[in-house]
C-alpha cells in the first residue's frame, strides 16, 4: 500500500463518516459514527504523512481486509453505504 498524507487520511475519514477528537496537539482518534451512535471502528492518525506499513496498520483499524479495497477507500472512490454494507456483512456494524 502506497504511503500517504496525513491530511488526505483524515479527509476519507470525515467523508466516511468518522468524527475526530484530538487527545493531544500531534494525534487524533478517529471513530466511526452510523445512525448518531459511535462504533468500535477507529484508528488514530497524526499530523506526519504516513508510511506504507502504517497505512496497513490503518487498514486492518478500518476492518479493511483487503487492498484494493482500502485504496478504493483512502481515494474516495468507496462509498459510505458500500463501507457500512460491508461492515455490517462482516456484523461489525449493527
Amino acid at each position: 500500500m502506497k504511503a500517504r498524507k496525513s491530511k488526505d487520511i483524515q479527509r476519507s475519514l470525515q467523508k466516511q463518516g468518522f468524527e475526530s477528537y484530538s487527545e493531544k496537539d500531534y494525534h487524533q482518534l478517529h471513530y466511526l459514527v452510523v445512525d448518531g451512535k459511535k462504533q468500535a471502528v477507529f484508528t488514530y492518525v497524526g499530523k506526519a504523512p504516513l508510511s506504507s506499513e502504517l497505512m496497513e496498520t490503518v487498514s486492518n483499524q478500518l476492518k479493511l481486509t483487503d487492498e484494493k479495497m482500502a485504496d478504493s477507500f483512502f481515494s474516495g472512490r468507496l462509498n459510505n453505504e458500500k463501507y457500512i454494507g460491508m461492515l455490517r456483512e462482516k456484523e461489525i456494524v449493527r
